[in-house]
C-alpha cells in the first residue's frame, strides 16, 4: 500500500484502504485500526470517519459485555470486505472450534487460564497443535481488536512429530511407478517445484515456454466454502506470483504433453488447460483439509493402483531430482 493521504490506493489491487491511529490501551499499548479492500475512495473515508467519531468519543471498545461468540461473529462480519470468502470460511470454521468452551462467556471476563484450558480439552479431542497455534492466532486478533484488551494466553508449542521426506530413492520409485498415468505430468511437477495445489491444478498451457525451458505461475484455482464454487483468483501472495526454471526431463514431458493435448483438443470448445479430468473438465483441488496430514513412504514394491490422499495433501512434498538430496518445499 502507497503512502501519502489518509485513504490511499493500493496499486496492486486497485481497492482502497486507511491505517488510523487509536491511541493506547489499558496496559498502554499502541493501537491502530487497519482497513483495507473498499471498492471506492468514498466507503473507505465513510469508515474512517466513523472510526474517528468512535475514537474521539472515547467508545472504542464499548463491547465487553457481550459473549465471545458475539464479539467473535462481530469481528469477522466487519472484515467480510477486507477478507478473501474462503478466508472468512476457514477463520469462521477455526473460531467454532472454540464455542463449545469459550463461547458462552462475557468478553471482560475472558481470561488466559480459560484460554488454555480450551486448547488442551481441543487437543485432547484430536485437533493438531498446528490447527491450535492458528486459532490462537486468529483468537488473540479477533479479541484484541474487539475489546482493545491483550488475552495473554500462551501459544501451543509446535507439534513434536518431524515429517518424514522422501528419499532420492523413493522419489523415483513413485515417477516410475505413476510413468503409465495420466496426469504423470502433474506428479512430476509436484515432486521437483513444490507448487500448492491451487496454483497446480491453475496452470494454462500458456504459462509454459518451452525456448527459456520456465513455466509461470500468475493464478491459483480454489473451491470457496460453503457453497463450493471453484472459480480462478491470483496466487497467495505477491510473492506466489513466480517464474520456475524446469529441468531438462520434466520440459520434455511438459512439451511432449502439449503436443499431444493439442493433436486431440484442438477443435475443444473448452479452455486450454494441462490439468484437465478424463471429460475434459478442469481439475480442482481438494476442499481445506481439516487435520494435519500424515506423509508416508512410498510403497515397496508398488501397489497394483495408487491411492493418494486427496483430502490430506496440502503442501506435497518435493524432492531435487537433480541433486543427492532430498529437500521439502511447500512453495512458499
Amino acid at each position: 500500500m502507497v503512502d501519502g493521504g489518509v485513504i490511499v490506493r493500493d496499486p496492486v489491487t486497485g481497492l482502497y484502504g486507511f491505517r488510523l491511529e487509536m491511541g493506547r490501551d489499558r496496559n498502554g499499548a499502541r493501537m491502530q485500526a487497519r482497513r483495507t479492500g473498499f471498492v471506492t475512495e468514498k466507503t473507505a473515508l465513510a469508515e474512517y470517519r466513523r472510526l474517528s467519531r468512535q475514537r474521539d468519543a472515547r467508545t472504542v471498545r464499548p463491547r465487553l459485555t457481550d459473549t465471545v461468540e458475539t464479539l467473535c461473529q462481530d469481528w469477522l462480519r466487519a472484515r467480510e470486505q477486507e477478507l478473501q470468502p474462503n478466508t472468512v470460511y476457514n477463520y469462521t470454521w477455526l473460531l467454532s472450534l472454540i464455542y463449545p468452551y469459550l463461547g458462552t462467556v462475557r468478553g471482560s471476563r475472558l481470561s488466559a487460564r480459560m484460554t488454555e484450558r480450551a486448547y488442551r480439552h481441543l487437543e485432547a479431542a484430536g485437533y493438531s497443535r498446528t490447527t491450535l497455534r492458528t486459532l490462537d492466532l486468529v483468537l488473540t486478533k479477533a479479541y484484541g481488536e474487539q475489546t482493545g484488551l491483550t488475552l495473554g494466553a500462551h501459544r501451543p508449542r509446535e507439534s513434536d512429530t518431524l515429517r518424514p521426506v522422501w528419499t532420492l530413492t523413493e522419489a523415483r520409485r513413485f515417477l516410475d511407478h505413476v510413468h503409465h498415468d495420466r496426469l504423470y505430468p502433474l506428479w512430476r511437477l509436484l515432486l521437483v517445484t513444490g507448487l500448492r495445489r491451487g496454483e497446480l491444478c491453475g496452470l494454462q498451457w500458456r504459462d509454459l515456454e518451452p525456448d527459456l525451458a520456465t513455466l509461470t505461475v500468475r493464478r491459483q484455482r480454489v473451491v470457496e466454502d460453503p457453497a463450493s464454487r471453484v472459480r480462478d483468483k491470483p496466487p497467495k501472495s505477491h510473492n506466489s506470483t513466480r517464474t520456475l526454471i524446469l529441468d531438462p526431463a520434466t520440459l520434455t514431458t511438459l512439451t511432449a504433453t502439449k503436443e499431444r493435448w493439442f493433436a486431440v483438443h484442438v477443435h475443444r470448445p473448452h479452455r486450454p488447460t494441462p490439468a484437465t479430468r478424463q471429460r475434459h473438465q478442469p481439475l480442482q483441488p481438494p476442499r481445506h483439509p481439516r487435520r494435519s496430514p500424515p506423509h508416508r513412504t512410498p510403497p515397496d514394491p508398488a501397489p497394483a493402483r495408487l491411492h493418494l490422499p486427496r483430502r490430506r495433501i496440502r503442501h506435497p512434498p518435493t524432492v531435487n531430482v537433480r541433486g543427492h538430496g532430498a529437500k521439502y518445499t511447500n512453495g512458499h
